[in-house]
């Protein structure tokens, strides 16, 4: 079987099948009762912590990126020099705690550091991520860049983040938050038990059959 060029120098889970117990054994820590249920495509889970009886749905993609300097046989020769393969490296930490339900599709992203406490509830498609992609090359396609180096973000203990959120690079949230649906949170550091959301939805028009 072909290996992906991100197998070259990461390790790759991406199933169809429960996790064995041989996969279980890569994380840096996979706790008692804790499952992922396929299809799941999880990277460098030496890098990820799942905490005990902690249940991530399918379709899930949990990325810890440790090296992407393949990108760099990518780029055209023209510009290969303008970028370091350093930049290319991190050091990713994914801390998922204990009694934790993720929902279907969570996607994560993690070049620095991403912490969900005890007890916190995702729902579906949910987006958490520490960095973003590079951009800084006007001639070289956004996919091939670096990602960026990534700011901690810390998910507090039984918060509970709706359908469609987005938790962005430096979002600290308290205890018992609320993360409304589709909203997205830019950073920042958030009290224990406050509620965040976008604005309402509010009339702009009416429908009509002659419109």
């Amino acid at each position: 079987m072909t290996r992906s060029p991100i197998e070259k120098r990461n390790i790759l889970l991406e199933k169809n099948s429960p996790l064995t117990n041989e996969d279980k054994k890569l994380f840096a820590y996979f706790g008692e009762e804790a499952k992922i249920l396929p299809p799941y495509r999880i990277l460098n889970p030496q890098c990820i912590s799942i905490g005990s009886r902690t249940a991530v749905r399918g379709g899930c993609h949990i990325n810890a990126f440790r090296d992407l300097s393949f990108l760099l046989a990518y780029v055209h020769d023209q510009y290969r020099n303008d970028f370091d393969p350093e930049e290319y490296r991190y050091d990713p930490v994914i801390e998922i705690g204990r009694e934790n339900q993720i929902g279907r599709f969570a996607f994560m992203s993690c070049t620095a550091s991403i912490t969900l406490e005890d007890n916190v509830l995702l729902s579906e498609r949910v987006f958490i991520g520490d960095n973003s992609h590079g951009h800084s090359h006007p001639d070289v396609p956004i996919m091939q860049q670096p990602n960026q180096r990534g700011r901690p973000i810390r998910i507090g203990a039984g918060t509970w983040l709706g359908v469609g959120a987005s938790i962005l690079a430096g979002t600290r949230l308290g205890k018992n938050c609320v993360v409304g649906a589709n909203s997205v949170v830019r950073g920042g550091e958030f009290s224990d038990h406050v509620v965040i959301a976008c604005e309402g939805a509010k009339v702009v028009g009416k429908a009509s059959r002659n419109a």
